[in-house]
């Protein structure tokens, strides 16, 4: 009997929240399901919190979710096939924290999300997307970048899903054109190289179309930890990250 899980997607950058539907058809106490189930709630809510310190360039944000993840206490009665993948994730969760840069630490949280899938899928839990309304296909940069935020996040639930759905609606979306540099808006302090920010703009448009083809976790979590790498490196060039 496969368990079945709600991740309800709030908007773009905002954590995901998980909703217990059933979690396990093992005889387990209610209390100590709860109390897993919560448990879940915050590894998500930091994973998520360091993928969205990355987008935005702020590579000490990510240190205090990643300590927690690599040094919390697990929850009492947390079922045996989960332990290999707590285990990866501490390891992982301790990358992020050492990450020289913030290209490093796109790569580690992927695998973390990655991790995260494995495990929903030896486990048999089935997750559930609940999407935000697709953002306006508008000719201008606010529009743009908001539906690149909204791919991102498709991306994401795609990978620590997984979800063929989520993953492809990311990858249609991040395959229309970029944008040129001088649509781009800039942090007045930052010395910017348009070339090099027309290169990432680009490049995260040719790995949305490399995306189609991956069909593994861990093919997607190499792509999507180098488009996450490329985002924190324009973000970072710019002088400003999503919401500003």
């Amino acid at each position: 009997m496969k368990k079945s899980v709600r991740i309800v997607a709030l908007a773009a950058l905002a954590l995901s929240i998980i909703a217990l539907q059933s979690l396990s058809a093992r005889d387990m106490d209610e209390e100590v399901e709860s109390d897993i189930v919560t448990h879940m709630h915050e590894h998500l809510a930091r994973i998520t919190t360091i993928k969205s310190f990355i987008i935005m360039g702020n590579l000490d944000g990510v240190r205090e979710p990643a300590t927690w993840l690599a040094e919390h206490e697990e929850a009492s009665g947390m079922p045996d096939n989960f332990e290999p993948y707590i285990g990866l994730m501490r390891a992982y969760a301790r990358e992020v924290n050492n990450a020289p840069d913030l290209r490093a630490a796109a790569i580690s949280v992927s695998q973390m999300a990655k991790t995260c899938s494995n495990c929903h899928l030896v486990n048999e839990v089935e997750i559930e997307f609940g999407y935000d309304q697709v953002p306006a296909d508008w000719a201008d940069r606010v529009s743009h970048m908001q539906r690149h935020q909204w791919a991102a996040d498709r991306l994401w639930e795609g990978l620590i899903g997984p979800s063929d759905t989520a993953w492809n609606r990311g990858t249609e979306m991040l395959a229309g054109v970029p944008l040129h540099p001088d649509d781009l808006t800039y942090d007045t302090s930052a010395d910017v190289d348009k070339n090099v920010i027309d290169q990432l703009a680009r490049r995260v448009h040719v790995l949305a179309g490399q995306g189609t083809a991956a069909k593994t976790p861990t093919a997607r979590a190499e792509l999507y930890g180098e488009m996450l790498g490329v985002c924190a490196d324009c973000h970072t060039r710019l002088g400003r990250g999503p919401g500003n």
